[in-house]
Formats: structure tokens, C-alpha cells, sequence
């Protein structure tokens, strides 16, 4: 039988840490552009 080499496989704790990383800057990012659709509209209707 083959034997599965896990040489390119990165460990549990830095795969999670890069995912949650990755998470928490899509977060930020997503609020930014909820925030500046919410400014344009917000100026929008008061003009």
C-alpha cells in the first residue's frame, strides 16, 4: 500500500490561526463596506 507523506501538510494550530486570520480581515472588511454604503445612503437622504 502507498503511504500518505505529510511533509506539504501544515500543522492543526497554524492552519486554524491563518483560517481565523483570515476570518477577523473579511469581518473588518465586510463592516467597512456595510458602514460606507449605510454613510452614502445616510447622505443620500439628508441631502
Amino acid at each position: 500500500m502507498t503511504k500518505k507523506h505529510a511533509s506539504n501538510d501544515l500543522p492543526t494550530t497554524e492552519a486554524s490561526s491563518d483560517l481565523k486570520g483570515t476570518f477577523i480581515m473579511v469581518m473588518i472588511l465586510g463592516l467597512l463596506m456595510v458602514g460606507a454604503w449605510f454613510g452614502a445612503y445616510w447622505l443620500f437622504i439628508s441631502r
